[in-house]
């Protein structure tokens, strides 16, 4: 069983560890990322698996796809993240950084 604490006013910045996340890999051959990974436009995100890992995808401002794996960690609730990540979407990274997480009551996670 996790106990799972309260979070208020945490932003994605501080819950997901080096965001935005520094290493990309180009969805088109050849390509190679000319801007910051915060100026990326968070595209689209999958649900974690049992290790908490993530795939990330985002276009740049030519509108070619680069993708990332990111760890949530154990002690959030996934459905907060998604949330906060979902009301990203389109939007760069630097800014889905800086939504809050909404507030989560003490709970158990089996």
């Amino acid at each position: 069983m996790l106990a799972v604490g309260r979070v208020v006013g945490v932003k994605v910045r501080e819950v997901l560890q080096d965001w935005p996340p520094p290493k990309w890999a180009s969805d088109d051959a050849g390509s190679a990322l000319t801007s910051a990974p915060g100026e990326l436009r968070l595209l689209w995100f999958s649900a974690p698996d049992a290790d908490g890992w993530f795939r990330l995808t985002a276009t740049d401002s030519r509108g070619a796809g680069w993708s990332t794996y990111c760890r949530a960690p154990a002690h959030i609730v996934w459905q907060k993240l998604e949330d906060a990540l979902a009301a990203s979407l389109k939007q760069s990274l630097d800014r889905a950084g800086d939504v809050e997480l909404e507030s989560v009551a003490p709970s158990s996670v089996r």
